[in-house]
């Protein structure tokens, strides 16, 4: 079977504290809502906008006690992954997420 190409990097600020949560496998996982901005010039008017793309991140064991514990909102992180998509069932409805699934997360500086 054909692999294809699954890989992300992502450079933005935490819009919230980093949540750890132990599964009931025992599998650690680190929930981390990440907002990335950027700019790009309106085609009617040819002026730059700012834009933000909030990306919900999600990190396993080492590197989710790792975000966990030195992590708050805020914070600069540049990570890299894959994306990920899943199911959520709701009452009613069911809802697909795509997030991403971080391999590699770094601090990088200070807070803005």
């Amino acid at each position: 079977m054909q692999t294809n190409l699954n890989h992300i990097t992502l450079s933005g600020n935490l819009t919230g504290d980093p949540r750890l949560e132990v599964l009931p496998s025992g599998r650690v996982v680190c929930e981390m809502p990440v907002a990335c901005h950027y700019r790009a010039r309106n085609a009617q008017t040819g002026q730059w906008q700012e834009h933000t793309d909030f990306v919900p991140v999600r990190a396993f064991a080492h590197q989710a006690r790792t975000a966990n514990d030195h992590l708050k909102k805020g914070d600069a992180i540049a990570l890299a992954g894959r994306i990920s998509s899943r199911k959520i069932k709701t009452p009613g409805k069911d809802h697909w997420v795509c997030e991403v699934i971080a391999q590699t997360v770094q601090f990088t500086g200070a807070r803005k």
